[in-house]
C-alpha cells in the first residue's frame, strides 16, 4: 500500500527522531532508476556523490541500530566498546573476518559456558593506514571480563576497551568510525578496499529501530516529548521533498 508521509518519527532506544516533510514523500513505491555506477569498468559522473550517500546512509543505519540495542539487555549488562588489532599485518578480509568469528565463539563461551551463540554485538570493519585489518566492536550483553582475559581470548594481538558509560547517544559515537579507514582521508570517504563487502555486521536476533508514520500516533507522541530531551534540530531544503524539519530527543538526558 502506497501512503504520502509528511511526518515521521523513529525510536532507537532511549533516541527518538522526528522528521517532517514539506512535500513529504510516498511510502512502499521504489525507485529503480538511481544511478549506482555499478557497470564494469564504468564511473557514472555522480559516483562520488552517490558513494559519499551510500556512507552517510550506513552511517545512519548503524547509529540506529547499535541505540536500540544499547542497554536493552538487562541491568546486569552493560555495553562494551573494544577495538581489536593483529600483531600480524592482516590484510585479507575473508582471513580477518574468520578469526574474528573465532573470537566471537570463544568469547560467547567463556562468558556463558555454552556454544549457543548467546553474545549480541555489532562489528564495523576498519583498515588502517599501512592496509592491516582491525574492528570495532560493540557488544551489547557481555557480563564483566577482565581486559587481559578478553586478549587472551581474542590472541591475535591487541585490544583496547574504549570507555562509553558517558556517551549519550552510543550510535552516534561508534558510527564515526564507519568510512574512516585511512588516518586523513577524512570521515566521510568510503574506503575503495570493502566496495561490495559489508563495512559493518551484527549477530542474529537484535532489536531493530521502530519506524512510526501514522499520522495520528506521530502526532501524539510528537507532541508528548518534552523540550528538555530535545538534543538537536535543524532544517534544510531537499529538491524532491522541499523543506525538512528534523528533531532529535534522548530520553536519557534530564
Amino acid at each position: 500500500m502506497i501512503e504520502r508521509v509528511t511526518k515521521k518519527i523513529i525510536y532507537s532506544g532511549d533516541v527518538v527522531e522526528v522528521y517532517e516533510y514539506d512535500k513529504g514523500y510516498l511510502k512502499g513505491f521504489e525507485n529503480n532508476k538511481a544511478d549506482t555506477g555499478r557497470k564494469s569498468g564504468y564511473k557514472s559522473e555522480n559516483y562520488e556523490e552517490h558513494r559519499k550517500q551510500v556512507l552517510q546512509r550506513s552511517k545512519r543505519n548503524l547509529r540506529r541500530l547499535i541505540n536500540a540495542n544499547v542497554g536493552q539487555y538487562g541491568k546486569e549488562f552493560t555495553a562494551k566498546f573494544l577495538t581489536l588489532t593483529f600483531k600480524d599485518n592482516v590484510k585479507d578480509l575473508d582471513k580477518a573476518n574468520y578469526e574474528f568469528e573465532k573470537f566471537i565463539k570463544r568469547l560467547n563461551y567463556h562468558c556463558f559456558g555454552t556454544k549457543k551463540a548467546n553474545l549480541k554485538y555489532t562489528c564495523v570493519v576498519e583498515f588502517q593506514k599501512r592496509g592491516a585489518i582491525h574492528y570495532h566492536v560493540i557488544i551489547y550483553n557481555m557480563p564483566y571480563v577482565k581486559a587481559n582475559d578478553i586478549a587472551n581470548v581474542w590472541g591475535n594481538g591487541f585490544i583496547k576497551i574504549n570507555k562509553i558509560d558517558d556517551v549519550d547517544n552510543v550510535g552516534a559515537y561508534v558510527s564515526e568510525y564507519l568510512g574512516n579507514a585511512e588516518k586523513g582521508q577524512g570521515k566521510d570517504v568510503f574506503d575503495e578496499r570493502l566496495q561490495g563487502r559489508k563495512s559493518y555486521f551484527s549477530s542474529r536476533g537484535l532489536f531493530k529501530p521502530i519506524e512510526i508514520t501514522d499520522k495520528k500516533v506521530v502526532e501524539q507522541v510528537a507532541t508528548a516529548l518534552p523540550e528538555d530531551y530535545l538534543t538537536y534540530s535543524a532544517t534544510y531544503d531537499n529538491e524532491h521533498l522541499g523543506n525538512i524539519t528534523y528533531k532529535q530527543y534522548n530520553l536519557k538526558k534530564v
